[in-house]
């Protein structure tokens, strides 16, 4: 647990709130997305759990707080069964995508709903909807200095990007939209560090040129013709797929696909016969 005020933790997921974990933000009885993977050193002091977006990591914990009577709040507009969440984020590989997060403890979940806006008025929670990553994704702006800016994680890994709902481009103009905003503390969901606002100006300039960079990576690879399958299997935005090989492919094939279209719209890159290669 890490103190940023009187009133706001940090708190820690398992797996070091790597996937399928992520830490979550403390404001009073307020807590900021649920993939702690363990309630208990918080379930007597939560109120309210609010959402910023459905992906499992943020929401495993939520069926927990469910029974125990506590709100959920979730974005307007999307729901939160298991089926519906896996036929949206894993398409044809929805009963795979059921079994891995079932695994790990994720259940269906009820919530009210939340639109972009005033959520809460003390602590005054402001939510900014930011899509890219996914259509529902929501950043938080707390008493108008403290940033959670959920899964633009400023990672080393940089965006992500590989539902079938996921959008490149847009995702690009949400964080560019982020670099705008008034803050002074910025928070990620996959990163136990509270950033300044210096330090998140430097990390988003990193963190936004992994586009350029997995272009860049592409345009090599297509100097001879290569299938997207020979792309995935190349792997050159995971490298290393540890586990559920099969989803990550997946998710790795999506993304791969997005910059291939872009790069296809700035005639860059060509496809002929199932093949692609650098212009």
């Amino acid at each position: 647990m890490l103190k940023i005020d009187e009133r706001t933790f940090l708190l820690e997921g398992k797996n070091k709130g790597k996937f399928p974990y992520c830490n979550c933000l403390l404001l009073d009885s307020i807590l900021i997305d649920a993939g702690l993977g363990d309630v208990g050193a918080v379930k007597d002091r939560v109120e309210v759990v609010l959402l910023s977006h459905t992906h499992p990591d943020h929401v495993l914990d939520a069926w927990v707080f469910n029974e125990m009577g506590r709100k959920v709040l979730s974005p307007e507009g999307f729901e939160t069964d298991i089926d519906t969440l896996a036929n949206r984020l894993a398409d044809e590989l929805a009963e795979y995508w059921k079994e891995f997060v079932k695994g790990v403890g994720l259940r269906g979940f009820k919530s009210e709903k939340y639109e972009e806006g005033l959520i809460f008025e003390n602590p005054e929670i402001i939510a900014y909807k930011l899509p890219g990553h996914t259509l529902d994704m929501h950043v938080f702006l707390i008493d108008g200095r403290i940033m959670y800016g959920a899964d633009i994680d400023l990672t080393r890994f940089g965006p992500w990007y590989g539902n079938p709902e996921s959008d490149l481009e847009q995702f690009r103009k949400s964080i560019e939209e982020l670099r705008k905003m008034d803050f002074e503390l910025y928070i990620s969901s996959h990163l136990m560090k509270v950033f300044s606002r210096e330090e998140f100006d430097d990390r988003i300039e990193e963190y936004l040129r992994v586009f350029d960079e997995r272009d860049r990576l592409l345009l090599e690879l297509l100097e001879d013709g290569k299938s997207l399958e020979d792309l995935v299997e190349i792997s050159p935005f995971y490298r290393k797929k540890p586990y559920a090989k099969e989803l990550l492919d997946f998710f790795e094939r999506n993304m791969i696909r997005k910059h291939l279209d872009y790069l296809i719209s700035r005639g860059l890159v060509r496809e002929e016969d199932g093949f692609y290669y650098r212009n």
